[in-house]
C-alpha cells in the first residue's frame, strides 16, 4: 500500500492511492492523495487507515 524512497538520511514513504493516515500516538487523521509522502508525527510515519 505505500512505496518507500530513501533521500539522503530519512526515507520517504508514499502513498500508492487516496487515503486517510493517522498517527497511533496522537490520533491525528489526515487525508493524502495518490502519490504524496505520508508524513511524521510524533517522531514516525503515520500508519494508513483501513
Amino acid at each position: 500500500m505505500e512505496m518507500e524512497l530513501k533521500s539522503g538520511l530519512i526515507s520517504v514513504v508514499r502513498a500508492e492511492k487516496e487515503c486517510d493516515v493517522y498517527c497511533p500516538i496522537c490520533h491525528k487523521v489526515l487525508h493524502v492523495e495518490e502519490g504524496q509522502v505520508i508524513p511524521r508525527c510524533c517522531g514516525k510515519v503515520m500508519e494508513i487507515q483501513n
